[in-house]
């Protein structure tokens, strides 16, 4: 990703165009605070993942190379027909799993 353009991304979104935004790759190694923040919302990011699973079910880590995660949502799209509400809509693993679950065999005319 362009970090450059992630820069400028994360302005637009923050309603204030005259933000001074600096955006680099890897700024968690080179800036303490970039870093304890990284550490900060990663702890939380893994306690709502833990409150999901109370939910849901075990859901795995919640990242797409998870082979848990994989299979709690072919599961849960196989079941409902839909991803569950705590999926990203814009997630390239769930329209993956919708297509291949929603792909007909020839089997399925037989």
């Amino acid at each position: 990703m362009n970090a450059a353009r992630f820069g400028f991304s994360v302005r637009d979104l923050s309603g204030m165009p005259g933000l001074q935004m600096i955006s680099e790759h890897r700024a968690d190694d080179k800036f303490l605070i970039v870093g304890a923040a990284s550490i900060v919302a990663k702890v939380t990011r893994d306690r709502l993942v833990d409150e999901l699973s109370k939910e849901f079910g075990n859901l795995g880590s919640g990242y797409p190379s998870d082979p848990v995660t994989i299979r709690f949502l072919e599961g849960y799209i196989h079941e409902h027909g839909c991803p569950p509400s705590c999926a990203r809509r814009t997630w390239k693993t769930v329209d993956e799993i919708i297509a291949r679950i929603s792909q007909q065999s020839l089997a399925d005319f037989f």
